[in-house]
């Protein structure tokens, strides 16, 4: 589980590179931006999955966790079980573990809450690119309309005019 620890933030960083280099680079137009969305979009797919993975890995963790806790604690009470006073220390110390068990989880949730609105962030820009991509596209088209008409009208001024083409 240790190796899954760093790639979290591993992830994070590499994100931020990337949307850095692609959305600096998206002034060369639709084709550019496309591709970006393409990228910014393969990356969330892969955060989305490794992040599931985490997500089960600490999952099993946690499971493991507790079983290891109230095994301890029940080898603990068979010990003792004739002592009233360590039977309820070790009840106190059971308790106190499942509090713990119980922080680390909401902690864990918090974390992996926050991990996917990085990715929901990561679809929304990819998102937006592409309707940047087909906002440059279509203007793209407008230009060319209006300059062929200013051509066109060009050329039948100078035609009326007497002048050739």
């Amino acid at each position: 589980m240790n190796g899954h620890i760093g790639r979290i933030p591993a992830i994070h960083s590499a994100a931020l590179l990337m949307l850095t280099v692609l959305t600096g680079g998206c002034a060369g137009g639709a084709q550019v931006e496309l591709t970006a969305a393409d990228s910014v979009e393969l990356l969330g797919a892969s955060m989305s999955q490794v992040l599931a993975e985490y997500h089960a890995d600490i999952a099993r963790f946690d499971e493991a966790r507790q079983q290891a806790a109230v095994q301890a604690f029940i080898e603990r009470v068979r010990t003792d079980f004739a002592d009233n006073e360590a039977t309820e220390a070790h009840a106190e110390a059971f308790r106190q573990a499942l509090q713990h068990l119980e922080a680390d989880r909401r902690t864990a949730w918090e974390r992996y809450s926050a991990s996917l609105e990085n990715v929901a962030t990561l679809h929304e820009i990819a998102e937006n690119l592409r309707r940047l991509a087909l906002d440059s596209i279509s203007m793209d088209d407008d230009v060319r309309r209006y300059f062929g008409e200013v051509m066109e009208q060009a050329s039948a001024k100078r035609v009326t005019n007497g002048e050739r083409p």
